[in-house]
């Protein structure tokens, strides 16, 4: 620790400043008060050790001058037994302890200890204040982009895809080649499309979370859209990938059908990310006394358990960004860490939940829980 020690006793002043020396402290010393607040002043100390009486300011008015220009700083006066009242007055003024003469060196000793640790936790609360303040910031930034990807990304991008999409649909005259870039840069724009709208689904809600519209909707149609997502992976990847439905078809749900098929979407595309060729990603639907229960299953890779409680993090991404890949569908292929905040988001909206489990045999299990009928 840096020690100020302020005492106009030289004798005093010694013992002290040896004993501190020996215990590995940086001692400076001052006669009056007012050199001491001088020698603060050239650079603030750990800990002061100053006399109650001496000639022109005393020990309280350090005190008092110390408490308000250098708030971090502890002090301990040093008193006789005539001046004990003025030792407790300078307790409730913010001294952390007080030494009675004549000094006893174990005493001291214990009372270092004591203010080190003190010290020792006031900087790491402080190091963890500015830890949650560049948090704060972060996180600050983060609404500012999610909101400005919903209200100024989204109309140009939609604008965009929607005209190349009408080009490559009517581009059967051009030649070969530009038809075929037409088609990469329709696929790359709705991709786009699609990232902004999610962005803009997850920060529309503001702090009471996404709205959705429920409406009635067979578990049919919903086997049948979510097939048509398994169509799509199959044709991409060699995985097995499908759906089975354990309630009848003709059952009808209560539920936004387009936000809970995206939220089905985003754990399928995540299943399919982190399973290799040859693997199985599976989707079972039913219900269950009133719920809608939707389960992703895959013999993939899984979730680390120290990453497990991350996972559902806006922007987190568990892959190394060193081993970035841009498609939505290659084994460990990339992603802004978006669909599985997604999914929860829509879910939470429902009024249910999302959960995540290690699959029995490796890979992941994930699966949704809404209310399946309308509210009364």
């Amino acid at each position: 620790m840096d020690v100020l020690l302020i005492d106009d006793e030289k004798g005093i002043r010694d013992a002290l400043a040896a004993f501190l020396h020996s215990q590995g402290h940086v001692v400076r010393e001052a006669t009056r008060g007012e050199e001491g607040l001088w020698l603060l002043e050239t650079r603030p100390a750990d800990l002061v050790i100053t006399d109650i009486r001496m000639p022109g300011l005393t020990g309280i008015d350090v005190l008092r001058q110390v408490r308000e220009r250098w708030p971090g700083v502890e002090v301990v006066l040093v008193t006789g037994f005539g001046t004990l009242d003025d030792a407790v007055e300078a307790l409730r003024l913010g001294a952390y302890d007080f030494l009675i003469k004549p000094l006893r060196l174990a005493h001291l000793e214990v009372l270092l200890r004591r203010v080190e640790e003190r010290l020792r936790y006031s900087r790491d609360n402080r190091e963890l204040r500015e830890v949650v303040e560049r948090l704060k910031d972060l996180n600050d930034r983060k609404e500012k982009f999610i909101a400005i990807a919903n209200h100024e990304i989204r109309t140009p991008t939609t604008v965009a895809a929607g005209l190349v999409s009408l080009l490559a649909g009517s581009g059967t005259g051009l030649p070969e080649e530009q038809r075929r870039l037409l088609e990469v840069a329709d696929r790359a724009l709705r991709r786009l499309k699609e990232i902004v709208e999610d962005l803009g689904d997850l920060g529309s809600g503001g702090p009471a979370g996404m709205r959705v519209q429920p409406a009635p909707y067979t578990v049919g149609e919903l086997a049948r859209d979510i097939d048509g997502l398994c169509e799509m992976y199959r044709s991409l990847r060699e995985l097995a990938v499908g759906s089975t439905c354990r309630c009848p078809e003709a059952e009808s749900v209560w539920v936004d059908g387009r936000k809970l098929l995206r939220a089905v979407g985003a754990l399928l595309q995540n299943a399919v990310k982190f399973t290799p060729d040859g693997g199985r990603v599976a989707v079972q639907i039913g219900t269950e006394t009133g719920a809608l229960v939707v389960e992703v299953s895959d013999t993939g890779v899984g979730v680390p358990e120290e990453e497990r409680a991350k996972i559902f993090e806006l922007f987190y991404a568990s892959e190394d960004v060193r081993h970035h890949r841009t498609s939505g569908h290659a084994f460990g292929g990339g992603g802004l860490g978006i669909g599985l905040p997604l999914a929860r988001a829509i879910a939470r909206a429902h009024g249910g939940e999302i959960g995540y489990a290690p699959r029995p045999g490796g890979g992941s299990l994930f699966s949704i829980r809404v209310p399946a009928v309308a509210p009364a």
